[in-house]
Parts: structure tokens; C-alpha cells; sequence
């Protein structure tokens, strides 16, 4: 949570002892793209390069267990990750058409893709260089400017153009215009995004409540 009464939280806690953490935003963008790197197949790889990352002087956990915990409480509560549902509450088939559309839900932005346009924005609204707040500004603040963008800004625009929908009052020249931007800027699909499409509704069901209680450890 996002705090002007509280200072910005840069470690975390484990057995009793403090331990510094690396959040300048370029940092955690670097974590975010290990992350949907398809080259690194292996999901415990992924973690433990993460942590690499983030742990200013370096850390060795004594089981792997703990190192998922650490994780899992680094993403959701200090740099703020959406936490999944918990295990036990998976008891309804609505819980699972709820993970389903979450799932399937569109991405209208991402932060590595949209890099330039997220550049410019900052640049246009706040007079800053992104550039020269690597290694200074703190993930969370990031976050908050960017989310406080303006709608005349390049990112804002270009994501206001992927959330439109083609609607029957439109014109065919307006369909046809509106189709070549959203083509335009389209993200590209990551490898899961790929699969997931490609799934029956059966398989899509049994993903979705993996994904649910992997969340929940």
C-alpha cells in the first residue's frame, strides 16, 4: 500500500534479521522481465534470479520453501504484486470462471513493451528523464506517477486506443481506422497468453485452478 505517512519500505524481514532491498524501478522492471523471459523455462530459476536481483548484498536460504515464501511476500506485499487466492477458498466453480477471467483478461499496457511510450510520458508530464532516475527513484513512485499520467501523454493515448471497442454507430472508415491502430500498437502475446488461447474450455478450467493454488502456496 502506498503510504505518505509511512517511509517507502526497501527490506524485508527474515529470521529476525533485516535485509536491504534494490527497488529502484529500473531494477524491478529488470525483475519483471525475467520473469516473462520464455528462454528460462525453469519457474524456480526464474525466483531465484529475482532474488538475486533484489537483494542488495545478497542472500542464501537454507531450504527452498523458504525461498518461495520470501519471494511470494517480496512481489505481494513490499513491491506489490496482485496476491492470488488462497488454496482453501477455492471451493465454488465460481471461483474458478473468476480465475478464469483473470486469465483471460486483456492487457492494455506493459511496462517493457510500451518502454518508449512510458519515456516520452514522463518526459512530456513531468519534465523527467527516465534515464537519469535509474538506480534513484523508487519502484513505488514510479508506479504512482505512472498511473497519474495525463490522457494527452503518448502512453495514455496508445492505451486508450487498445481499450476502445468497435461499436455499430461507428462509420465503416472509423472501424477501418481504429482496426489499423489497435494493430499498430497491439502487444505482442506472451508464450502462456499463446497456450492459454489454444486451450478447450475443460483445460482452461484445470489451468485456472492450478494457477489459483499455486498462488496460494
Amino acid at each position: 500500500m502506498f503510504s505518505l505517512a509511512r517511509a517507502l519500505e526497501d527490506s524485508v524481514e527474515i529470521n529476525g534479521e533485516k535485509h536491504r532491498l534494490d527497488l529502484s524501478f529500473d531494477n524491478v522492471l529488470l525483475a519483471f522481465e525475467v520473469l516473462e523471459d520464455d528462454s528460462i523455462s525453469n519457474d524456480i530459476e526464474k525466483v531465484s534470479i529475482v532474488l538475486q536481483l533484489l537483494f542488495v548484498d545478497g542472500i542464501e536460504f537454507n531450504s527452498l520453501e523458504t525461498m518461495i515464501l520470501v519471494y511470494k511476500e517480496i512481489m505481494e506485499q513490499v513491491i506489490g504484486a496482485p496476491k492470488q487466492t488462497n488454496d482453501n477458498d477455492i471451493k465454488e466453480q465460481d471461483d474458478i470462471e473468476e480465475a478464469m477471467d483473470i486469465e483471460r483478461k486483456e492487457r492494455y499496457y506493459d511496462l517493457h513493451q510500451d518502454a518508449q511510450y512510458i519515456y516520452a510520458s514522463f518526459l512530456q508530464d513531468y519534465g523527467m528523464d527516465l534515464f537519469d532516475q535509474q538506480g534513484r527513484l523508487h519502484w513505488k513512485k514510479f508506479n504512482a506517477l505512472l498511473m497519474s499520467l495525463s490522457d494527452n501523454t503518448m502512453f495514455k493515448k496508445v492505451i486508450a486506443i487498445r481499450q476502445r471497442k468497435i461499436t455499430k454507430e461507428m462509420s465503416k472508415e472509423e472501424r477501418q481506422e481504429l482496426e489499423e491502430q489497435q494493430r499498430i500498437f497491439a502487444l505482442n502475446k506472451s508464450r502462456e497468453e499463446i497456450e492459454f488461447e489454444g486451450m478447450d474450455l475443460i483445460q482452461k478450467q484445470e489451468y485456472a485452478l492450478k494457477m489459483l493454488r499455486e498462488g496460494g502456496g
